[in-house]
């Protein structure tokens, strides 16, 4: 039996590792004004994470998301600590804006498939 491992903390990685972006898991760290933010958001047999990319331009919030949607979809399987790895996005991304900060935000849903789902 394949026991399930939680894949947010090595995309989180991933992204670290691959891109300039500020990267953070499950919430934003205050004051945070641009960067993305990975999170899980259900799934059985898969994992579906949420993406969001914050900034204080809308265009940037979205540009910076479909930079790391692509990403994400194009090198999913090169992701260490996950077999048998690939995604897809569930829909287009969705521009929003923070209430509380003020900030943009563009997000996306993930179909992250892998082993240990």
């Amino acid at each position: 039996m394949i026991e399930y491992v939680d894949p947010i903390p090595p995309i989180r990685r991933f992204f670290k590792e691959n891109t300039d972006v500020h990267v953070d898991a499950n919430t934003f760290q205050l004051n945070i004004t641009e960067g993305l933010l990975v999170r899980s958001a259900g799934g059985f047999g898969f994992s579906r994470i949420q993406m969001i990319y914050r900034s204080k331009d809308e265009g940037a919030a979205m540009s910076g998301l479909i930079s790391c949607m692509n990403l994400l979809e194009r090198e999913a399987s090169s992701i260490t600590a996950l077999q048998g790895s690939w995604c897809e996005r569930e829909g287009n991304p969705i521009p929003s804006k923070d209430e509380e900060t003020g900030a943009y935000e563009a997000w996306v849903y993930m179909r992250f498939e892998h082993i240990e789902a």
